[in-house]
């Protein structure tokens, strides 16, 4: 069984569809919390990280929280020393920074979106979508028909994440490998 804990509860369910891809197996358990924002993330999380822990039963854990800009190795070690160590879990916890947000694996594979979104054809490929500032506007803006967005984050992520490319997710954004990595070898 896995524990999610993310900025918002859309992240959540994207993490869950991601996790359970990955595994092959729409069966696991995946118990997520979401947040409202990474600063309730922050406070929180080591509070619940343990809680899930305390449950019993959660063998794995993902922790998310977007880089926005910010230097992902520093954003990393800020979600261990505010979330990952405090809660005291020993078990494999996978501290995942998305380079910017999220939506850049959504941009690696940017025809998945026509899975879900019918009628827009986005008209290149990406090829190095964590390069991308702000990659949820970024989609809003690509999706764009008479001054109103097709996409929504909150609506889209967990559904265009269930035909997501996990090949292309591997080789275009290297901050999709450790949770590769964890549900694959069960190492964070």
């Amino acid at each position: 069984m896995y524990a999610v804990l993310a900025e918002d509860t859309s992240d959540v369910e994207t993490l869950t569809t991601l996790i359970k891809r990955i595994a092959n197996n729409n069966g696991i358990s995946v118990k997520g919390k979401g947040y409202c924002g990474c600063s309730g993330m922050l406070i929180k999380g080591a509070r619940d990280l343990r809680m899930f822990h305390d449950m019993g039963r959660t063998q794995r854990y993902v922790v998310c929280y977007d880089s926005d800009g910010c230097d992902p190795v520093v954003r990393r070690q800020e979600l261990i020393d505010k979330v990952i160590g405090p809660s005291g879990v020993m078990a494999p916890i996978c501290a995942l920074v998305p380079t910017q947000e999220m939506e850049s694996w959504i941009l690696a594979d940017i025809s998945a979106v026509q899975k879900v979104i019918t009628g827009w054809v986005p008209d290149k490929d990406i090829l190095h979508p964590e390069t991308i500032d702000s990659p949820k506007e970024y989609l809003e803006k690509m999706s764009r028909l008479r001054q109103r967005p097709r996409y929504s984050h909150a609506t889209h992520n967990s559904k265009i994440a269930k035909y997501l490319d996990i090949a292309k997710l591997l080789s275009k954004c290297p901050s999709f490998a450790p949770l590769y990595k964890l549900v694959t070898t069960g190492k964070a």
